[in-house]
């Protein structure tokens, strides 16, 4: 088991509700094992325009594997017309939560 194996899985989405869909579809599926989210304020170009608005941040915690998967799932049940879908590798991790998301997710 190596961290490499592992990433944090990160999207933005304009409400509450919706973040807590896109979380229990992806725990329920055993895609992800943890998901945490924040308000945070966003600035962004759209459409020719400056936006400055709250969103609400998940940072999700899985296996680099099951990537195309939880990335196809956001785009199903995201609010946004190009939703934020970002993988970051980890480099190094504490071993037993490594295994702890290897428990708590699927094998793909």
């Amino acid at each position: 088991m190596e961290a490499s194996d592992y990433c944090i899985v990160s999207t933005t989405t304009d409400t509450k509700e919706n973040a807590k869909i896109i979380s229990s579809d992806l725990l329920q599926k055993k895609l992800i094992a943890c998901a945490q989210s924040t308000t945070t304020q966003s600035s962004y170009r759209w459409q020719g325009k400056i936006i400055e608005s709250d969103e609400i941040l998940l940072q999700m915690k899985t296996k680099k594997s099951l990537f195309e998967h939880i990335k196809k799932e956001i785009k199903d049940l995201h609010t946004y017309d190009v939703p934020e879908i970002i993988m970051i590798p980890l480099l190094d991790a504490n071993e037993f939560y490594l295994q702890w998301i290897e428990e708590e997710t699927i094998n793909i």
